[in-house]
C-alpha cells in the first residue's frame, strides 16, 4: 500500500516504446503459455502507476529507470526477440485507469485532467500523465498484440487514507481507519473487476498480471500501527484472491502477483520511506523492483535471471549477450564512436553464421538464413543483400597480443543478418536475438 506525495520535485522523462506482435489465440479462462517460441516477438505492456513506470525519486531521465518492467523485459531478451511498452502514469488512481482503458478503446487521445484531477502534483507529474493520456490510441495497438500485460493499480487509491493514519495511536482513529478501509476497498475491488475486464477484451492473447499491494511502513511506527497496516495488506490481497476466482468463472483469467508478504519486515531496504530522515516517498528502491520484478516473473519461467550492470568505466564498450548467452572472449570488444565493434571470429562464432574472408579484398562476407552481409576493412559502406549501407566508423585492425585481429561493428552485422540488437543503458548491456 503505498502513501504518494502529492507533489514531485523530479520531473521523470519516459519513452513509450510502442510495438506490435501477432495475436495468438487461446480457450477462455486460460492464460496463454508466454513462449517466445510461439511469436517472433514476445510483447509486454506495463501498465498502471507510478510502480508500473519504474519510478524513484531523484529521477529525471528514461535512461536511469530500471523498475520491475525493464527487469522482466531483460528477462524476456534472454530468450529471444521481445519488445515492452510502458504506460505507467505518475498517480494514477483506479478511476484514473477506467477512463485510460476506456479511451484506449475508443482509440481516442485523452488529457492527464480528463483520467483524473491533477491538480494536487507538479507540472512535471501532470506532464508525464498527460503524455501516456494522449497515447491512448497506441495502448489500444499495444493490447491489442500483447503476449503479457503487467498491471499494478491501487496505491494512490488508499494513500490518503493510510497517511491520514501515520502518526495517529489513539483506538478511534485505528477504528475509523477500518471502517473507512473496508468501504474502500470494496469500491476498490470493483471497479479493478471492470477495469479487469475490458482489459482482457483489449488484450484478448495476453497473460494478465495483477500485483497486490504492500506497505512502506516500518515497525519504527510502534508495533499496533505496524500491524493494522499490514493486517490491511493480507486483506486487500485475500480480494484479489477472491476475484480471481470470480473472474474465472466469467473465462477471464488473470495472476494475482503477491508482492505484500515479500516486503514485509522488509520495508527500509525495499522501499525509500524513511520518516526517521524525513523521507515521504514510498516507492521501491531498486532492491524492492528487483522483488517485484521476481513475483511477477515467477508464473511466467522456471527461473529468473539477475543481470548485474556492465562496469561501464572499466569496460566503456558494453556488455553483450547474443542468443541468451553472455559473450565471453579473449578478444576485449571495443567501443568506438558510440559502436561496439567485436573480433570478426567472435561475430561468426556467437551467431552461427558462415564467415568467408577474402584476404586479398579484405572483405569479410556472414551468410545465414538466406541473407548476406559483406564489409571491408577501411569501407564506409556495408553490403546487405545486395544494398550498401553506410558505416559510422569502419572495419578495422586491432592488435591483440602479437596478432593482428579484424574488428567489426557488432550491430551493423547482426541487424544485417536480421537479429533484434537491444541496448539497455542501466545495465550497459546488448542483447541481440535472432
Amino acid at each position: 500500500m503505498m502513501i504518494q506525495a502529492k507533489r514531485r520535485s523530479a520531473a521523470l522523462l519516459v519513452a513509450l516504446t510502442l510495438g506490435a506482435a501477432p495475436v495468438s489465440a487461446y480457450a477462455a479462462g486460460e492464460q496463454p503459455a508466454p513462449s517466445s517460441a510461439a511469436h517472433d516477438v514476445f510483447k509486454i505492456v506495463s501498465l498502471g502507476d507510478s510502480v508500473s513506470l519504474g519510478y524513484e525519486p531523484g529521477v529525471t531521465r528514461a535512461a536511469d529507470v530500471y523498475g520491475y518492467a525493464d527487469r522482466l523485459y531483460v528477462n524476456a531478451l534472454l530468450r529471444g526477440r521481445a519488445e515492452l511498452a510502458n504506460y505507467g502514469a505518475l498517480g494514477l488512481q483506479s478511476a484514473g485507469l477506467t477512463r485510460l482503458l476506456a479511451g484506449a478503446a475508443e482509440g481516442r487521445k485523452l488529457t492527464a485532467d480528463e483520467l483524473q484531477d491533477y491538480a494536487a502534483y507538479a507540472p512535471e507529474a501532470k506532464a508525464q500523465a498527460d503524455a501516456v493520456a494522449a497515447a491512448a490510441p497506441a495502448l489500444k495497438s499495444s493490447l491489442a498484440d500483447a503476449d503479457l500485460v503487467t498491471l499494478t493499480i491501487g496505491g494512490n487509491d488508499f494513500a490518503a487514507l493510510v497517511r491520514d493514519l501515520v502518526g495517529k495511536t489513539d483506538g478511534d482513529a485505528a477504528a475509523s481507519f477500518e471502517t473507512t478501509f473496508d468501504e474502500k476497498l470494496n469500491i476498490y475491488a470493483e471497479q479493478l473487476q471492470a477495469n479487469l475486464r475490458t482489459l482482457r477484451s483489449l488484450a484478448p492473447a495476453a497473460r494478465i498480471e495483477i500485483a497486490d499491494q504492500y506497505s512502506p511502513v516500518s515497525k519504527i511506527v510502534g508495533e499496533s500501527l505496524y500491524s493494522q497496516l499490514n493486517a490491511s495488506i493480507v486483506k486487500l490481497s485475500a480480494k484479489l484472491d477472491e476475484l480471481q476466482i470470480s473472474l474465472a468463472a466469467e473465462g477471464i483469467a488473470v495472476d494475482v502477483v503477491h508482492i505484500g508478504g515479500a516486503f514485509l519486515g522488509k520495508e527500509a531496504l525495499y522501499t525509500h520511506f524513511s520518516p526517521v530522515f524525513g523521507v515521504t516517498d514510498i516507492h521501491p528502491t531498486q532492491a524492492g523492483y528487483e522483488t517485484i520484478a521476481r513475483a511477477f516473473a515467477a508464473p511466467l519461467w522456471p527461473e529468473y535471471t539477475e543481470v548485474a550492470p556492465s562496469d561501464k568505466a572499466a569496460n566503456p564498450a558494453p556488455a553483450v549477450y547474443i542468443k541468451g548467452k553472455l559473450l565471453a572472449t579473449q578478444n576485449k570488444p571495443q567501443l568506438k564512436s558510440n559502436t561496439t565493434f567485436l573480433a570478426l571470429s567472435d561475430v561468426a562464432a556467437a551467431t552461427g553464421a558462415e564467415l568467408q574472408w577474402d584476404n586479398k579484398t579484405k572483405t569479410a562476407t556472414f551468410k545465414q538464413n538466406g541473407r548476406i552481409v559483406k564489409l571491408t576493412i577501411g569501407a564506409k559502406t556495408i553490403e546487405v543483400g545486395g544494398a550498401k549501407q553506410a558505416l559510422n566508423v569502419p572495419a578495422y585492425l586491432q592488435t591483440v597480443g602479437k596478432v593482428s585481429k579484424t574488428y567489426v561493428p557488432l550491430a551493423a552485422i547482426t541487424q544485417g543478418l536480421d537479429y533484434q540488437v537491444v541496448y539497455q543503458a542501466k545495465l550497459h548491456t546488448a542483447f541481440i536475438n535472432s
